[in-house]
């Protein structure tokens, strides 16, 4: 077995913008992805069914970094957004959203949020019995 250790030391920098407050159609697609659609977690496939803390995650531009986007790149790569006014519609889109239980989300050991995304995705793949993220003993 072979193991790479490694910490990771990150600054992220974020946009001045507004306090968060989950919109109409965030609340909505959340509760039609989770609770009406029974969507698994994209990694582990537990549900809110199951018992499951079930969370959603903007996959692809967080919500917090929209002020800081070059909108021609977006435009580009998702032809959905098509001025100012449908990033932001798009930011709360299931286009931009990825279903996640809690530990997949933000997870010390496991989330997205918490690991780098090489390592996160591996999870989704990983065989009965082994884990590519061990956590040290302390």
């Amino acid at each position: 077995m072979s193991v790479l250790k490694r910490t990771l030391n990150e600054t992220v920098a974020y946009p001045p913008h507004d306090p968060r407050t989950a919109s109409r159609e965030y609340r909505q697609l959340h509760r039609q992805l989770v609770v009406v659609r029974d969507e698994p977690c994209w990694i582990c496939g537990t549900t809110h069914s199951q018992g499951g803390a079930m969370e959603t995650h903007h996959s692809h531009i967080e919500w917090a970094a929209a002020n800081g986007v070059d909108l021609a790149r977006v435009m580009a790569d998702f032809p959905a957004v098509t001025d100012e006014a449908a990033l932001r519609s798009w930011l709360d889109s299931e286009g931009n959203m990825l279903v996640l239980c809690s530990v997949h989300h933000r997870g010390a050991y496991e989330g997205i949020h918490m690991v780098s995304y090489p390592a996160w995705l591996l999870q989704r793949y990983q065989g009965s019995g082994w884990s590519f993220i061990r956590q040290e003993a302390t």
